[in-house]
């Protein structure tokens, strides 16, 4: 017993760990990638919190906290916490049957789900079962992952077309909403959203210093700026108050609620944890460091839980982030830290610009963002593999794409 409380209060202990253990001559390094993590999470916190039906500003208080807390807490050196596409579009999911989007219950609700998805996984870690995500096959993750890029994508033709889909409609659905409202396309917003998703792809054949969605977004809204687009009927972003991010009014008392959110909360600790540790693992596979899945267990149930609290949505952890401090010279967890910090910065800054982004460019970065979860190599080593995995893995895939998402990743 004794020997367990102990290492309990080691899980709980790690900052002090990195504090100690910091080197300093990675100081530099960390600095830098963390202002480049920092650029591409300020965008990306935005259109998230957008894609899980949720105020802009949710996001950004996410990726203040939620990426601190992780980074501390955790085992991963270079694991970037925060929103990301699976954990909005299954919060979205999740919510959709409590409360009207848009409304302040939904938001609330965005944060309690988070408070309870940050305890689960805060239990799990606790009760050192981070052995269960070795349960998880490759063909069920490739399977879901790959759903739910699918769905991500088709969401955002209503954005990016500027016409009415139904909120959480399936893709058929989608696709026949779409239909009956062709007469209705605005030119202007698809125009935005296409020469958004063109710079992605452009970008990189000139440069690959630079985030090309980060870079993308830039010049779109300058250019938009410039010609005054607003005038066209094109949506923006909308007004980003500045600040730290506030505590919420969470009602833990209103049993009725927990109760309705609690499959809704079982279902994100599960796929952001999976998600976590699958990412921070591909990334040790480059640095040569070793995982602790308790450790992670106990960095993503502590992120959550502030996340939620100081009113923000379920995160887990971002590959294209991580893979981007590794690439831009991350050494530490100090790395995540210094992101954060640079979101923070960023918002009490540029407030003003990122009120005239426009909408339509969110969308065409989310589309972008969505197709790279398609695994394409992943889901062909599955079919190589077995004909078993490929079963599983093709019916998880239609599960993600036919049933409410808390569902299908039961």
């Amino acid at each position: 017993m004794l020997e367990y409380l102990r290492s309990v209060t080691t899980l709980f202990a790690q900052p002090i760990r990195l504090a100690r253990t910091y080197p300093p001559e990675a100081l530099r390094a960390d600095i830098f990638a963390g202002i480049t993590v920092g650029l591409v999470l300020l965008p990306q916190g935005l259109a998230f919190a957008i894609l899980g039906g949720l105020p802009p500003i949710v996001g950004l208080y996410s990726a203040m906290t939620a990426t601190i807390i992780g980074a501390l807490w955790g085992s991963s050196t270079l694991l970037n916490s925060g929103p990301t596409t699976t954990g909005a579009i299954l919060t979205l999911s999740v919510l959709l049957p409590i409360a009207p989007i848009g409304s302040a219950e939904f938001v609330t609700a965005a944060s309690l789900v988070a408070v309870m998805a940050g305890i689960i996984r805060l239990i799990l870690g606790i009760a050192r079962l981070g052995m269960l995500v070795t349960f998880i096959s490759d063909a069920v993750a490739v399977g879901f992952t790959a759903g739910s890029g699918l769905l991500i994508l088709f969401n955002q033709i209503g954005p990016i077309l500027k016409i009415n889909i139904s909120p959480g409609a399936s893709i058929p659905t989608i696709l026949i909403e779409t239909f009956t409202q062709l007469n209705e396309i605005h030119w202007p917003s698809l125009a935005i959203g296409a020469a958004t998703i063109g710079l992605i792809y452009l970008i990189p054949r000139f440069t690959r210093t630079l985030p090309a969605a980060l870079l993308s977004m830039v010049i779109v809204t300058a250019v938009t700026t410039f010609l005054a687009i607003e005038q066209y009927g094109v949506r923006l972003l909308g007004e980003v108050p500045p600040g730290l991010p506030p505590l919420a009014n969470l009602p833990f008392w209103d049993i009725e609620l927990i109760g309705s959110l609690l499959n809704g909360a079982l279902a994100l600790a599960i796929i952001g944890l999976v998600e976590a540790v699958a990412i921070a693992r591909a990334i040790a596979s480059y640095t040569g460091e070793r995982i602790d899945s308790n450790q992670e267990f106990v960095g993503q149930g502590l992120a959550n839980i502030v996340s939620g609290i100081f009113s923000g949505m379920p995160c887990s952890g971002s590959f294209n982030r991580s893979a981007l401090a590794y690439q831009a010279g991350g050494k530490t967890a100090l790395t995540a830290v210094v992101s954060g910090l640079t979101v923070l910065a960023g918002t009490a800054a540029l407030n003003q610009v990122l009120a005239i982004i426009p909408r339509p460019a969110i969308a065409g970065t989310l589309m972008v963002a969505a197709l790279g979860m398609v695994d394409r190599k992943g889901i062909a080593r599955v079919w190589r593999s077995s004909r078993g995995e490929a079963v599983i893995m093709f019916t998880t895939l239609a599960l993600t794409l036919t049933l409410p998402l808390q569902f299908a990743i039961l």
